[in-house]
């Protein structure tokens, strides 16, 4: 369990520097390819990021405990975005619009956003762990993330390091804490399709 929670404080700082390198840059398509180094990161050294394992919580073995990872996820993001904040007193602005514009949108469609980034970030891991080339994993980390980003679908790891990077008060907070309780759940129902949708019952 020790483990569990390490490295999903490990993924949580690695998502968020995906994050920072997304509010960063001024090209968004950029910003978009170069987050995919936090999915990279997690993927390549093994670590327990809560959009990745969720779609596995069902299997028949090797159930990730997806509550210890996001709690874990949420601390390696907050921790890793207060040093950043305190780095780079910019990103604090710039993720404030972000999260202004998320805190905007209507209820009914932050769901469907979420579906479709669980959908996108299950197709994303199963292709890094199931293809046998290299060069097919990867591009597919790349192509799966960008999309995600660019389609403006909502990512709760990423989005846990915006609100930190934003958040001035409690009532804030716990705004913030809300919206991605909502996120996270939606994450993991697109997720969980794709996998039902595409995968034989193991076993």
């Amino acid at each position: 369990m020790a483990e569990t929670f390490k490295k999903a404080i490990a993924a949580g700082f690695a998502i968020g520097i995906g994050a920072v390198i997304y509010i960063s840059c001024e090209n968004k398509t950029v910003g978009a390819l170069l987050f995919t180094v936090g999915l990279f990161a997690v993927c390549a050294f093994g670590m327990n990021l809560f959009t990745g394992k969720i779609g596995y919580v069902l299997a028949n073995k090797n159930k990730p405990n997806c509550l210890l990872i996001w709690l874990g996820n949420l601390l390696g993001a907050s921790g890793g975005m207060a040093l950043a904040r305190i780095a780079k007193p910019s990103l604090h602005t710039a993720a404030r619009s972000m999260m202004e514009a998320k805190m905007s949108l209507s209820y009914a469609y932050v769901p469907i956003l979420a579906f479709f980034c669980g959908a996108l970030m299950y197709l994303a891991v199963e292709n890094y762990r199931a293809n046998p080339h290299g060069f097919g994993k990867v591009t597919g980390l790349f192509l799966c993330v960008s999309v995600f980003i660019l389609c403006g679908f909502e990512h709760s790891i990423a989005d846990m390091c915006y609100a930190a990077l934003a958040v001035e008060s409690v009532s804030e907070a716990l705004s913030y804490m809300a919206f991605l309780i909502v996120v996270s759940v939606f994450n993991g129902i697109g997720a969980l399709t794709v996998r039902w949708l595409t995968v034989k019952k193991e076993g």
